[in-house]
Parts: C-alpha cells; structure tokens; sequence
C-alpha cells in the first residue's frame, strides 16, 4: 500500500512537470519481429535490462510485429525476445544514446524457450534512421578516459564545430554566439536569462551522459540558433554501486614564483631583483555517490555529494610598504544530487533534488 502511494505521487510529479521539461531525457529502442517466413509475430515478449543498474523494462509486440521501448535510461542494455514455442532471442551489450532510437530486429525461430539465439548488436551498425540532428554523444563510459574540465560544458569542445572564446560569449557552435546556446540538465534549461551563457554546473560523477546537438535541431529547442547541450543524470537500480573520489589543486603542487626583473622607480638607473613570496592556495574536491534499489524492480535511489573546498591567503605590505600582512578567503561551494526513481510497467517517474549552496569567509 505504501509503495502504491509513493508511486502515485511521484507519477504525479512527473505529469505535473511534463509541459514545462519537454527536453528530452532519454534514449529508446525499437524494432519488428518476424518467424522465419519473414511474417511479423505480435504478442511477442520484450525485454530491455539495463546492465549497470538491472532495471528490466517490458513490452509487448503488436500486430505488425513491433516492439517499442520509447524512454530508456541511457547506458547498456541486454535485450531478449521470446514466446511460446520459439527459440528466445537475446542481444547483449545494446548501446542506448540519449536522444536516439535504434533498431534492433529479431527473427524468431521454432524451438523451446530455452533455447537461446545470441544476436550481436555492433555499434557501427547502430543508426537512428528517424532524426536528421547532428549530435556528438560522449558517455559515462567515456568521461574517465578524455581530458575534460570539472563542468559538463566542457564536454561541448569535444564535439565538431565547437569553439571558445571569451569574446563570443563561452562556446561558439558554428558562429554562432554563447547567449545562442541552450543548456539543459534533466531537460531543464540552465540559461541564464541576462547572458544566456549556464548557470549551472554539475560535476560528472552523477552524469549518466552528455550529448552537443550542433544542427538540425528540432522546434521544441526555440531560441537556440547555436547548439544545444544536454545532460542526464544517472539513477539507481537493482543492484548497490557507488564511488568515491578526491581532487586537489594548488601551491602544493604547483611552482613558487620566480625573481622579477624591476627597474627602481627611484632613479631609472638600478635594477631590482624581488623574490615573492609562494602565496597559499590550496582546492579540494572529496565527494562520493551511491546508487541502489529501495523496492527492487520499482522504487530505486541516487545520491551524490561532492563539496569544493577553496582555501586562499594573500600577502599584502600595507601603510606604504610597511606594516606587511595578510588576507585569508574561505570558499565551500557545494554539490549535493538525489533522485528518487519509480518503475511500474509502462511507466516512469523521477524525483530530484540539486542543491548547489556556496559559503564565502
């Protein structure tokens, strides 16, 4: 009874929130079902069982054979097809792209259940026929491996076409200017309404992808003339994972400050050699993310919290040079995610939570 309820509310808050978050968030796969006579087979079971997670989601087939997933999770699926009196049909390691739909056709032979084809799903081969968009797709499997700063619009650079540059306004996508660009986290727009460069930023540890759509873009991104950049955050599943990390930069890695070559204002004739000082500055990143199933199959969790600590202290010389002393900067801003997500049949509904307060001594 419980789980019923929190179910309905969080369908509630996703019908509620529909209209304004029309971005999309998700991914899909799809695909006709034949015998071996090439007729299509309706009432055929489908199902897509995302790999890092173990969500299983299900569908049926109609009666011209096809099968749709239309709102996946990002991420790789395991996919398998059977009914009665067939041999079952499996496909593993099926790719899901945020914004994509692929194919994948399965031809049912005679036999038992239990018996299994295996179907490789090449990557090369997966190509969505249904959009005329240009989008460069990078994914959590890739963010590890590329050299990348700590926001996810640095991942916009990685795309064709892309450039920055502090006179355009941050990111340029095919001329384009900054304020032309569209950013969206979860489908929700992170523009600034005075520069229309982002306003937020999120780090990837709870990123599940990030897609740059550099042309083509379709009509429900009005306004953006340049590109358009989505990300999506990850969401918990059947089975616990998590992580934890920490990142510093600062003095204590960095060189100290070399002589500098300074004329004497006093008679333009002496040259002066001053040593600075090595200044403290000193940035911290901990954090960690967990992810896991509150009612397995239904109800599953995620939360990440990853706080940016600043610690700075400038050397100053006051009263003409004589009296030295020092400013101190205290800065903690903080990144903290949770998402609440709930599956029952064909539907799909998501909760979350982004608190990004900064403290400044």
């Amino acid at each position: 009874m419980r789980l019923r309820a929190v179910g309905v509310l969080l369908a509630l808050i996703a019908l509620i929130s529909w209209p304004v978050a029309a971005q999309e968030k998700f991914g899909g796969l799809s695909g006709v079902i034949t015998d071996s006579s090439k007729a299509p087979v309706p009432g055929a079971t489908a199902s897509a069982t995302n790999k890092q997670s173990g969500a299983v989601r299900t569908t049926v087939s109609g009666a011209d054979g096809v099968y749709r997933f239309p709102d996946l999770e990002p991420g790789r699926y395991l996919v398998t097809i059977e009914l009665q009196g067939f041999q079952k049909v499996s496909a593993d390691d099926v790719l899901v792209l945020l914004g994509k739909t692929f194919n994948i056709d399965a031809e049912l032979k005679p036999g038992a259940v239990t018996e299994t084809v295996n179907v490789t799903a090449e990557e090369e081969k997966q190509i969505d026929l249904k959009s005329v968009t240009l989008a460069h797709n990078v994914t959590a499997e890739e963010f590890d491996r590329i050299p990348k700063v700590r926001s996810f619009q640095g991942i916009a650079l990685t795309a064709p076409g892309v450039n920055q540059g502090t006179i355009e306004g941050g990111f340029q996508v095919n001329g384009a200017s900054g304020a032309e660009n569209l950013c969206t986290v979860d489908g929700v727009s992170t523009n600034s309404m005075l520069y229309g460069s982002s306003r937020q930023d999120t780090v990837f540890e709870y990123l599940q992808e990030v897609q740059v759509k550099t042309s083509g873009i379709n009509a429900e991104y009005g306004g953006a003339l340049g590109g358009v950049i989505s990300a999506v955050t990850k969401s918990g599943g059947n089975t616990f994972h998590g992580e934890g990390h920490y990142y510093y930069f600062g003095n204590g890695m960095s060189a100290g400050p070399i002589p500098r070559l300074v004329l004497s204002p006093v008679d333009d004739t002496t040259v002066l050699h001053p040593q600075d000082d090595k200044q403290k500055n000193n940035n911290s990143e901990p954090g960690g993310s967990i992810g896991g199933p509150i009612v397995k199959n239904h109800l599953f969790f995620y939360g990440s919290y990853s706080p940016r600590i600043a610690r700075r202290t400038n050397n100053y010389l006051f009263a003409s040079g004589t009296d030295p002393g020092s400013i101190d900067q205290k800065q903690t801003t903080t990144q903290a995610f949770g998402k609440v997500t709930y599956l029952a049949n064909r539907v799909q509904a998501n909760a979350t939570l982004l608190a990004t307060p900064t403290r400044v001594t």
